[in-house]
Formats: C-alpha cells, structure tokens, sequence
C-alpha cells in the first residue's frame, strides 16, 4: 500500500511519519476471542530483530505509544515508534529509517511471496533498496549478513505461530505495508544458510585430545589449533584399540589422522560449520610430545584446495 493511500486506513493513527509502526490484528472465525497482546508482542519482537539486522552499527530503540483493543470489532492495534539512539537525527537518519522501514516489508514479502526461499534473492533486494535510498555515502545501510537475516526470519515465523491461520495480520509504515500469510511456514529457517557446502575433503591434521570416548559412542572431543571440534570415529582405525582398552589415550595427548571434513558455508560465504570424521589414526602423541608436535604442525596443517561454490541463482 503506497504512503498517500495510510490515511484511508482504519487504525490508531492516520498520519504516519518515518519513525512509525502500526501492527493490526483481526481474530479469525476460529479464534474464540479477541487477540491476545502477548501474540502480538511476538510481532513487535519479529520487527525489532528486522530493524536490528538491518541497522547494521546503528543503535535503536523500539517504543510502544499506544494500544488499541476494540472488543466488538475483535482486533487489537499496536502503535510502536523506532527511537535512533546513535547518529545526529539529521537527514542520513531520515534515510535510514525509510530503508529500515522499506527492508522489513522485503523481508515479509519474500517469506510469503518467495517460491524458492533461495536467500540470496532477499539479500538482492535488500541491495537494492540500500543503493536507492536517499542516504550519504558515510552513512550508507551496512547490509546485513545471512545469519542476521535468518535470525530476523526466525522471529517471523515464531510470531506467525502465534495466531490461526484465518486471522488477519497487518504490519503498516509510512512507506508501505504488508498483511502476513499466516499459512506460510517456514519450519526450519537455519537451513536457509547451507545454501552452499563443500563436501568430504581430506586433510592430515593433529588433534589435541580433550576427552577421550570413554563411553564408545565414537564421537572425540578434539581441539585443533583454537577450534574446538567433536570428530567421528570410523571403525577399523587405531581407536579399536582404546575401545578395547589395548591402547591408553588421555587428556592432553594428541591423534595424528587423516580426516574427511566438510566445511557448510552462507550465502554470502561465511563458514558456518566444519564437521570432521576421523577416517585413519596414524600415530597415537604422549602428552610429553603432543605440545612439541602440535606447535610444529599448526602453521604448515595442511590446506584444502580452493573449490568452486555454486553460484548465487
């Protein structure tokens, strides 16, 4: 809805400026009451995490002005206010409110409207809307990263739980404004960031051992330079032997192996997760050597070769 048609809109305020946010909520012919305000918190939540993750270092405040609850009508009306806690409330700050306010609409939008979910096309949209606002090059919208977005989308869909899926949510802005498809659902939203993996890649590498599997679940506590990291254990390795208790491993020793690891990465190519799986024991270390070995090898651990991710489409 464009910002000239707010003042058609029924709610708490006809005159919307940059800083304003309006939530409508509309009980469905299966919600035996009016609206719940602790259903609604939910989505005063959902638009902070939006706002946070597209501020970048920019600080705010989100205020609650005023509630509306009209009984006969069963709906509930929220007014929030964003307070900018840092910058010099200038024209940039202007800006930026619009480009907040503009980038949570793209957000919702894509979680409803988005056929294949694909993170990257929000991370493109967002883009644009930052190169399109009105904004100061010192004070340009830091684009937010896939796991702050994700975190975003994750409130969304918390609030969305909230409600049946015959009732009516509203989200309105001076710049716009969006209904929210209850029946749209996105069950595990952290799976939208392993978009791209790089899979079973071989390595030599030294582990420290920090506890060893004494209850044989095949899972080793394992350090690897600062990394700490819980590795498999295929059968067939060295490691029979300490199940059999042929082989004594504590503490402080260190496994020379050779490992398979797959290293999962963003969008936006960040590494999320690395998950490693000990396929040969080459030698077990004593604590008296591992600290000499490992201060040796840390600097020259062998390198995975450069591989192609797929592309963003």
């Amino acid at each position: 809805m464009p910002a000239d048609q707010n003042q058609d809109r029924p709610g708490l305020s006809t005159e919307l400026t940059d800083s304003d946010i309006t939530i409508e909520v509309s009980a469905g012919a299966s919600s035996p009451t009016t609206p719940q305000l602790a259903a609604v918190q939910s989505l005063e939540e959902a638009i902070g995490a939006s706002y946070r993750a597209l501020a970048g270092n920019a600080q705010l405040r989100l205020d609650t002005l005023a509630v509306l609850n009209q009984v006969a009508k069963r709906s509930l009306s929220v007014s929030l206010r964003v307070q900018l806690v840092s910058g010099d409330q200038g024209a940039a700050d202007a800006s930026l409110l619009k480009f907040l306010a503009r980038g949570t609409l793209a957000i919702i939008a894509w979680m409803d409207g988005s056929p294949t979910l694909q993170l990257a096309d929000l991370q493109q949209a967002i883009r644009v809307l930052a190169w399109g606002t009105s904004i100061t090059t010192t004070a340009h919208p830091v684009l937010p990263s896939s796991s702050e977005l994700v975190d975003a989308i994750t409130a969304w869909q918390r609030a969305k739980g909230a409600f049946g899926l015959d009732d009516k949510v509203r989200i309105a802005t001076a710049n716009g404004s969006a209904d929210l498809d209850l029946s749209k659902r996105i069950p595990d939203p952290r799976t939208l960031l392993l978009a791209r993996k790089l899979v079973n890649h071989s390595a030599d590498m030294i582990f420290l051992v920090e506890m060893p599997d004494y209850q044989a679940t095949g899972q080793w506590q394992l350090k690897h330079g600062e990394t700490r990291t819980t590795a498999v254990s295929e059968p067939g390795t060295l490691l029979d032997k300490f199940y059999r208790r042929e082989l004594d491993i504590r503490p402080g020793d260190a496994l020379r192996c050779r490992v398979d690891f797959e290293t999962s990465y963003g969008p936006d190519h960040e590494v999320l997760t690395e998950r490693y799986r000990i396929v040969e024991v080459v030698e077990v270390l004593p604590a008296s050597r591992a600290e000499t070995e490992l201060s040796g090898t840390n600097a020259s651990t062998s390198s995975v070769p450069a591989q192609e991710l797929e592309t963003a489409s």
